[in-house]
């Protein structure tokens, strides 16, 4: 049996939790609840749990830090974190900190919760089988990467650290030096592929690929803070005396990315610090290449960010940010429309207002949620159209960069009024038939000529119509059709990849594979998994 604790400050919740699921069924012992981070902490130290599943805000001691107490003393302790809404800063930082999952305290719902558990179960049996690896743990690599980690938190002097340069064989020298943190981009669909291989094998291969491609001549140390995110500490002087030039650096990086998508089909986001003169800085340093790395949300994912770039913009203080009666109105005149291009208006107008006010990543994320719950509230009867058991609303805090939310939205709403159309039987105009057609043949070689000759209209003026009620051309849409048909096909597994390519319209497989990574950033087979 896994042996479990709730932390809550809510008794309801804690019931609640108890009372959802037969926990012995799934292998799961609950040996112990506690009404805050402390009283957690006291019975972690006693029963010393394999899993804990904690609401971020409690009194007296929060979930962020019973994680970080707790993970001292248990080594293989897993850590599921209850949110809310409002808390995705705390998910966050709780995921980094090493959590396994998080649950919406609003949200949550019998199957998922025993889906989170069964990833749970997993990781503590891969973590038994890998007890006999504790020797290597305590290994140099291993004792090296702790040092690291304790100089970056600042629980460690800078006389201890270097006195352990030579015991531990650290590669980096003691003068002018730069710290670069990697995330991966998207990490919670790339680890859908290694939960059953194990996500080590993620972090080998990065590694691997980070020693390859990193130049010898540059001394470096890699340190995994977690199978998403990696720290590289590099002197930007050769041992010979030559210094690492910016072009030089902007050609690395770009190796680096090649590798990253050529091996293992991934991208990154880079924040790099400015240039640090001792070890006596590296916190600094981690803490710079941090800031630059967050801002990435208001940019794009697969980008380098400097501190050095973004200084002035970090010191900004970004405000919260309220849309307003007459904001609201307008939005909820355009959702009454149902016209694409109306709402289109107003979620650009949006956009650039929150730019315009410096808006913060939580004030940006709670507006697009306002919107969404109005949406919901205009289209009650929308089905969920995605089979990967999260509500829409994780699908939205689960977007990664300003942009994304956007299209996500944007996307919600052409969905939506496609669906309340084809439901109420509406009188329907060029595009709503040449949708029509589209989802009756999509698997059939059908063409934007081919569908305005069946509803005898010209096919220019269809173009034009058909993009200016659907908000993309004929081609898109009929691309996105046929590959969101095949992401159901592939992940019912009853079907070769051939097959599936051949039921969406795409005799030739490799075009098919093609297409499919360009849309979905990964081949059939990895979605697959």
């Amino acid at each position: 049996m896994i042996n479990v604790l709730i932390a809550d400050d809510e008794l309801l919740m804690r019931i609640g939790l108890k009372s959802m699921i037969n926990w012995e069924e799934q292998g799961f012992q609950i040996i112990g609840e506690a009404a805050n981070g402390k009283e957690a902490l006291e019975i972690a130290r006693e029963q010393k749990p394999d899993l804990i599943i904690t609401d971020i805000k409690m009194p007296v001691m929060d979930g962020l830090e019973l994680i970080r107490e707790a993970s001292g003393f248990l080594d293989s302790c897993e850590y599921v974190i209850l949110s809310c809404m409002d808390d995705f800063q705390y998910v966050k930082e709780a995921l980094k900190l090493g959590a396994a999952d998080y649950l919406i305290k609003s949200d949550i719902k019998q199957q998922q919760l025993v889906e989170v558990l069964d990833t749970i179960k997993r990781k503590v049996e891969i973590s038994s089988r890998k007890d006999n690896m504790e020797p290597y743990k305590r290994g140099v690599n291993y004792l090296k990467e702790t040092l690291f980690k304790e100089m970056l938190s600042g629980f460690r002097k800078e006389e201890d650290f270097v006195n352990q340069l030579q015991t531990l064989n650290i590669r980096v020298r003691q003068e002018d030096m730069m710290l670069l943190k990697l995330k991966v981009d998207h990490f919670e669909i790339i680890r859908k592929k290694y939960v059953e291989k194990d996500e080590q094998l993620l972090r080998y291969a990065v590694i691997n690929i980070l020693e390859e491609i990193i130049p010898r001549k540059w001394s470096k140390e890699i340190i995994v803070e977690n199978s998403a995110e990696y720290l590289i500490v590099m002197n930007i002087h050769e041992a010979s005396g030559g210094k690492l030039h910016k072009d030089e650096l902007g050609r690395l990086f770009e190796k680096l990315f090649i590798a990253m998508r050529d091996f293992l089909n991934i991208s990154f986001s880079i924040g790099v610090s400015s240039i640090v003169p001792s070890f006596k800085y590296l916190k600094a340093a981690y803490h710079e290449a941090d800031i630059a790395l967050k801002s990435h949300f208001y940019n794009e994912n697969g980008k380098v960010i400097t501190y050095e770039e973004i200084a002035a913009d970090a010191a900004i203080d970004r405000q919260d940010f309220v849309l307003g009666r007459e904001g609201e109105k307008a939005f909820k005149l355009a959702l009454e429309s149902h016209n694409y291009e109306q709402f289109s208006l107003q979620m650009e107008q949006l956009k650039n207002q929150l730019h315009a006010n410096l808006a913060s990543e939580q004030a940006i994320r709670k507006t697009y949620i306002r919107i969404m719950e109005w949406m919901s509230s205009h289209f009650p009867s929308m089905p969920d159209l995605v089979s990967d058991n999260r509500s829409t609303y994780e699908r939205l805090l689960g977007q990664e960069t300003f942009d994304d939310i956007h299209q996500w939205v944007m996307d919600y709403f052409h969905q939506s009024i496609h669906y309340k159309r084809t439901l109420s039987g509406e009188p329907k105009s060029y595009a709503d038939l040449a949708i029509q057609i589209i989802m009756k043949h999509y698997a059939e070689e059908i063409s934007l000529q081919t569908v305005a000759n069946q509803i005898n209209v010209n096919s220019s003026y269809l173009s034009r119509i058909f993009k200016q009620e659907t908000g993309e051309n004929f081609i898109n849409f009929l691309t996105k059709v046929r590959i969101d048909t095949a992401k159901y096909y592939l992940e019912s597994r009853s079907l070769k990849v051939y097959e599936v390519a051949d039921k969406v319209g795409y005799p030739n497989t490799t075009y098919f594979s093609k297409i499919f990574k360009k849309v979905v950033g990964v081949t059939p087979d990895e979605y697959r998994g």
